[in-house]
């Protein structure tokens, strides 16, 4: 009786071997076909075709396109999305091996296409970039760094500041500056409306006829102000002296 029991014991523990033998079989070689279980069906229409593991291609020759895509509803022609995580790595990549063009977009309504993203700083974000330094035909930028064209010509403006004084010391025909004063003879003060102590100062006397080739210099006076100083030229007998004269004042920064 103790035989017939140790007997079936073997038995029964033989027959779970076996069958945890081939569970851990079946287990194994299950796991790469449910990995790549959809590698070689067919793409199934107005559904989800499943996962693949590598890189399904579609390969084409002729001189036309090698697939196409279309809608004949009013919804879009595809949707590629993807989780690339590599700098450089895109959801789309269009490269023309050849000298053509590697994109074309067309459309028929008021706005070509949008860039949007998901980044909740804005301005941390740039749509897109080039290393391509050629003129875009055609483009045209309302925005340049956040300004728009008003504004940088606007700018452009107020970093020249000019202005005439006359001989008497009044300003005439003046961008940028509030204030000139004669101090004594060929000497004047101008104030500008703003700090130029960091400007190029540039100044051009008016001569006359009877005092042709007069000269002027500059000099910084604090953050806003600057001296000019006019002279008759000077001969080699005569030294130049100050004399009161007509000069255009420019200052760019």
């Amino acid at each position: 009786m103790s035989r017939i029991t140790n007997t079936a014991r073997s038995f029964k523990s033989g027959r779970v071997m076996t069958v945890t033998a081939a569970a851990v079989v079946a287990a194994a070689v299950a796991a790469p076909l449910a990995t790549g279980a959809n590698e070689g069906t067919p793409l199934k229409g107005g559904q989800r075709s499943g996962t693949f593991s590598s890189e399904t291609k579609v390969i084409a020759k002729n001189n036309a396109f090698g697939t196409r895509q279309s809608n004949l509803g009013a919804g879009g022609g595809a949707i590629y999305g993807c989780r690339a995580a590599t700098a450089g790595k895109g959801c789309i990549e269009a490269s023309n091996l050849n000298n053509g063009q590697a994109f074309n977009f067309r459309f028929r309504g008021e706005l070509g296409g949008t860039i949007t993203t998901l980044l909740p700083n804005k301005d941390a974000a740039r749509p897109f970039t080039t290393n391509a330094t050629g003129v875009a035909t055609g483009l045209n930028a309302d925005r340049v760094d956040g300004k728009d064209a008003q504004q940088i010509v606007e700018e452009a403006r107020s970093g020249t500041k000019t202005t005439v004084v006359t001989a008497e010391g009044a300003l005439a025909n003046q961008r940028g500056f509030t204030a000139a004063g004669r101090e004594a003879a060929g000497r004047y003060l101008v104030t500008a409306d703003a700090d130029i102590s960091k400007c190029v100062p540039q100044v051009t006397v008016y001569g006359t006829d009877a005092t042709p080739g007069s000269n002027a210099t500059v000099e910084p006076v604090g953050a806003n102000q600057i001296r000019v100083r006019t002279q008759s030229a000077g001969d080699a007998t005569t030294d130049p002296t100050a004399v009161d004269r007509q000069f255009a004042l420019t200052v760019t920064c």
